[in-house]
């Protein structure tokens, strides 16, 4: 008996507010294990991760963005803005140019993609 697939939109609905949360506790302040990961490169692999998801329930019907690779490039693409302003002394959400950040977000976005395609069933049939 194939397994019951999980509903798209809470699920991505409940991976959202765990990101929101993990800004809550995670920041300069932090100070648990892994330290130097956690306040450098955590949100960002979770923020694309989370921001790829939420674009495949929020622009499921933009004819462009129904590829999960689709929206996964444009997120990076925008990770890509945002540093680049960082790198030219433009402080876009943070100061400091890290071109391992751009790394973290690919990841992160390549990571929903594989996340889309073995937990959501409706992910793995082809794209017209």
């Amino acid at each position: 008996m194939p397994a019951r697939p999980l509903p798209r939109r809470p699920v991505v609905v409940a991976i959202c507010l765990l990101v929101a949360a993990l800004h809550l506790v995670t920041g300069p302040q932090y100070r648990g294990p892994f330290r130097a990961f956690v306040t450098g490169y955590l949100i960002d692999l979770a923020l694309p991760f989370s921001m790829v998801l939420l674009l495949g329930v929020g622009l499921a019907t933009v004819r462009g963005l129904r590829s999960s690779f689709a929206r996964a490039g444009l997120i990076v693409l925008a990770g890509v803005v945002v540093e680049g302003a960082q790198y030219f002394g433009v402080p876009l959400f943070g100061h400091t140019f890290d071109p391992l950040d751009v790394l973290a977000y690919a990841a992160g976005a390549l990571a929903a993609v594989g996340f889309e395609r073995v937990v959501f069933t409706d992910a793995r049939a082809p794209e017209r």
